[in-house]
């Protein structure tokens, strides 16, 4: 979106040095399609005139490049599951390669993944990270079903975290039904997906342990888990991202009705207990204002006796893992993910 420091037309050259020189050669790859695209999106499409549905809009065009291709599915179905009080749409991918999780109940069933998508709590659905969904998919053997929960700014705090922890006791509870495994789950989520992970993690732990109990696992990719402040925030972020300060102000006064609100455990879970939580994946992209959220989570996880896999990528931005036509980061994060989850679920 065009702001008074965005180009009328971005270009490479437009960036600022410090960043430019730090970006990987496929990272630069990333940003010269996203312009030229960007270019003729703005010459071809009318958006609405609504500015968060032209921005919704905007979006899933951008995405749209983005998620052809990637790994075919043995069947992928859209149904809806009632939680918090609404109908959540859903979407579940099963994968034909069952046997990399090793984990097909004696049923053929196969244990799910539920899947968060980031956007600032204001953007994304099922097909703007669906490439993401089908990866993990393929990569664990096991079904992914994709949360299209309540966006904002029309719902409110707490509502998209409890429709997610909502389809995650219904699928735990009525598994046989979807022809899934309801004994074994995991959740994975990029950017505002991996706070309502951990949001939701944190949630069923206090409200509902027998489905907490089936957990086995969290990937949480480039988060944000609570710092109101960071090297990082300082450091990163501009038109080229969507990621400035204003932007990341902006989603969180969408998200609630009461600046209270941000201060809830399952939002500041860098200061909640996180005694009891499955094992944890964690990458955040260096070239990222929230960066250092992941660092700073990472540290509490351990003082709470976990031990998280957590590596910064280099020379990559935030939302990198939409990127895999193009970046390999992209494909060996979801990759790296999806063997932890399948790894977990093999263990239990």
């Amino acid at each position: 979106m065009n702001d008074d420091s965005t180009p009328a037309q971005s270009r490479l050259e437009d960036l600022p040095a410090y960043l430019l020189e730090r970006l990987t050669p496929q990272m630069r790859d990333v940003l010269e399609h996203q312009f030229e695209d960007e270019a003729r999106r703005r010459a071809e499409v009318t958006l609405p005139e609504d500015p968060t549905e032209a921005a919704r809009a905007e979006y899933r065009a951008e995405r749209a490049f983005w998620n052809e291709g990637g790994p075919t599915m043995a069947s992928t179905r859209e149904l809806q599951i009632h939680a918090a009080g609404v109908d959540v749409p859903v979407r579940i991918h099963l994968p034909a390669t069952v046997d990399a999780a090793g984990s097909a109940d004696e049923s053929g069933r196969v244990p799910a993944i539920l899947f968060f998508h980031g956007g600032g709590f204001t953007l994304g659905d099922l097909d703007t990270h669906d490439r993401i969904h089908r990866m993990l998919s393929h990569h664990s053997g096991a079904a992914v079903v994709a949360v299209d929960y309540s966006l904002s700014p029309e719902v409110k705090f707490p509502q998209a975290l409890r429709e997610c922890a909502g389809v995650t006791a219904h699928v735990a509870e009525h598994g046989e039904e979807l022809g899934l495994d309801g004994s074994r789950l995991a959740f994975a989520g990029d950017s505002a997906g991996s706070g309502l992970s951990i949001g939701a993690a944190l949630l069923l732990r206090d409200e509902a342990p027998d489905v907490f109990a089936r957990l086995q696992a969290l990937v949480l990719i480039y988060g944000g888990f609570g710092l109101k402040d960071s090297a990082a925030r300082r450091l990163w972020g501009g038109w080229w991202d969507g990621m400035k300060m204003d932007d990341l102000s902006g989603f969180q006064e969408a998200l609630y009705a009461d600046p209270a609100d941000a201060d809830s455990p399952y939002v500041q879970t860098l200061h909640s207990d996180l005694s009891g939580l499955p094992p944890v994946f964690m990458r955040s992209a260096e070239l990222d204002p929230l960066a250092d959220d992941t660092a700073a989570f990472a540290q509490m996880l351990r003082r709470a006796g976990h031990t998280p896999d957590v590596r910064e990528v280099p020379g990559v931005l935030h939302s990198y893992l939409h990127f895999g036509r193009l970046l390999d980061e992209a494909n060996f994060t979801l990759t790296e993910g999806a063997q932890f989850i399948a790894a977990r679920f093999t263990e239990g």
